[in-house]
């Protein structure tokens, strides 16, 4: 594919997805009204599988599902041909016009986008279809996206949306580098897939698998009474069949699932991940049933972080995270979504990356520790408050938790140690070009970014921490916030004099 092809597609006037995206609308839909339906139809069914009305009732239901799924088909196809975009050169906008009752039509500044991401999920591939996202900050979701549109209309399309924002390139994604024998710049094996699924995310994964097992025992705790079963003939089951062993396996099964699901989870995300180097930009490919591909530019990059625990450190492995600007919200998971993740690599890939990024490996400086006041408090409020409330109530409101007294020694000595390492960890890095901010437990992260990419600078002090000479400082970007507590407020105000003089001097862009 060369570039005279590309350029030849015009955008100015309106034109439709692909006509497999009426496929692509039909089954969004159809799966979300089939989750809506599902349980409803099946307790019905379950309750009145005895009753005369049941092959009424089975009736009814299969000639609903096929009037539903006529219904939905049309409906999908009145969205396709109502739905259309464009690109105003004029204007220096990406027009999308859509709405089969309400008619809307949205318009997006080319200088406010500040990504475009082109997807496939497993039916976009069965199909042979892309979706292109569009990303701009500002903005509390995806801006605009588009659905069904073939592979050379997404490339061209997002080169033009970014084109105003960087130089004139083509972005090369994972397909077209195995067809161009383009080498990758990273390549994640099998086999360091593996290791990142052993080592990372154990915490998203057990929110995962508990969320799951919370969900289904409230869901035969709400439709017990359809399989007619009694509450109290389960209770009965647990109480003879929980033992000390039983205990155990239950612990280690759980673990072991754990695992299982971080292992799977990194593969379905990260399968056969790719970095692909450009002129001027990163094109980053992965997924298995849902293929994500990003052009990352640095002078989008907003903050940057590495982070490595210690089984990652016996195996060679870093998880790089970057963060692009974003919109305005307090929200963590919201800002997770759109950061840019690249597991699984070495010091080398590290430092190649952070060279691109930044045209230099950034290095500590300066170093700002926190005041032992960071972990007093920290120690008052997660080990001796709650040691003193459970005390209380086995002491006074309910004798029998006295015998469990004995676990407030090692729950005391387990959380002294976490907060030792979280404060030993704590700390604020300065030096002319960068301020990185290292913390964490078990996961030890660095977050670095540059001072002209500041947007806003807190300093807070309370009356009480005058006398010690404490405070916080919390730092704005369009990525998010870095927060440092309890450090030297003195070298604090220094560095803000430093940081707002780099600022207003800089003639460098924040995006």
């Amino acid at each position: 594919m060369d570039n005279q092809t590309v350029v030849q597609q015009d955008f100015s006037i309106p034109r439709k997805q692909s006509a497999a995206g009426i496929v692509v609308m039909f089954v969004n839909t159809l799966q979300k009204v089939v989750r809506a339906i599902a349980l409803p139809i099946l307790f019905v069914a379950i309750k009145g599988r005895d009753s005369s009305h049941m092959p009424v009732f089975m009736t009814a239901v299969i000639a609903g599902s096929v009037l539903l799924i006529a219904l939905l088909a049309v409906f999908a196809y009145i969205r396709y041909q109502k739905f259309s975009f464009f690109l105003d050169e004029e204007k220096q906008e990406f027009v999308i016009n859509e709405g089969v009752f309400n008619k809307s039509t949205l318009s997006i500044q080319l200088s406010k986008i500040q990504q475009v991401n082109i997807n496939q999920s497993l039916l976009q591939q069965m199909i042979g279809v892309y979706s292109l996202e569009i990303d701009t900050a500002g903005s509390e979701k995806k801006e605009a996206s588009i659905k069904a549109i073939d592979h050379l209309t997404a490339v061209e399309l997002k080169q033009r949306l970014l084109s105003k924002t960087s130089v004139h390139e083509t972005p090369v994604t994972g397909n077209e580098a195995e067809e161009q024998h383009i080498m990758p710049f990273l390549n994640l094996s099998i086999p360091t897939l593996l290791k990142v699924g052993i080592t990372t995310n154990y915490g998203a994964s057990f929110l995962l698998l508990g969320g799951f097992i919370i969900g289904l025992i409230q869901f035969f705790k709400d439709y017990n009474s359809a399989f007619e079963i009694e509450s109290n003939q389960v209770e009965q089951l647990l109480h003879r069949g929980v033992t000390f062993f039983s205990v155990c396996i239950l612990i280690l099964s759980g673990l072991a699932l754990v695992l299982v699901t971080n292992i799977v989870r990194t593969m379905l995300r990260y399968f056969n991940f790719q970095i692909i180097r450009q002129n001027n930009a990163l094109a980053i490919s992965s997924g298995l049933f849902t293929r994500k591909n990003v052009l990352l530019k640095p002078n989008k990059v907003q903050l940057s972080a590495w982070s490595q625990n210690y089984f990652q450190q016996k195996f060679d492995l870093i998880n790089i995270k970057i963060k692009q600007a974003s919109y305005n919200t307090t929200d963590k998971e919201e800002y997770k979504k759109t950061d840019i993740e690249i597991p699984g690599c070495d010091v080398t890939e590290l430092n190649e990356i952070m060279k691109m990024i930044y045209q230099q490996v950034p290095s500590t400086g300066i170093a700002l520790i926190p005041n032992y006041r960071f972990i007093f408090l920290q120690v008052m409020l997660k080990i001796v408050l709650p040691v003193v409330i459970f005390a209380g109530i086995g002491l006074s409101l309910h004798p029998p938790v006295r015998q469990y007294l004995i676990l407030a020694l090692p729950y005391a000595i387990i959380v002294g140690i976490m907060l030792y390492f979280e404060f030993k960890r704590h700390r604020l890095y300065v030096n002319n070009d960068f301020i990185i901010k290292r913390s964490g437990i078990w996961d030890v992260e660095h977050e670095i970014i540059e001072p002209h990419k500041i947007q806003a600078i807190t300093a807070k002090q309370y009356f009480w921490h005058k006398k010690a000479d404490a405070g916080h400082l919390m730092l704005h970007t369009a990525a998010g916030v870095i927060h440092f507590k309890y450090g030297n407020y003195t070298k604090i105000n220094r560095m803000i004099n430093y940081w707002t003089y780099k600022i207003e001097s800089s003639k460098k862009s924040w995006s």
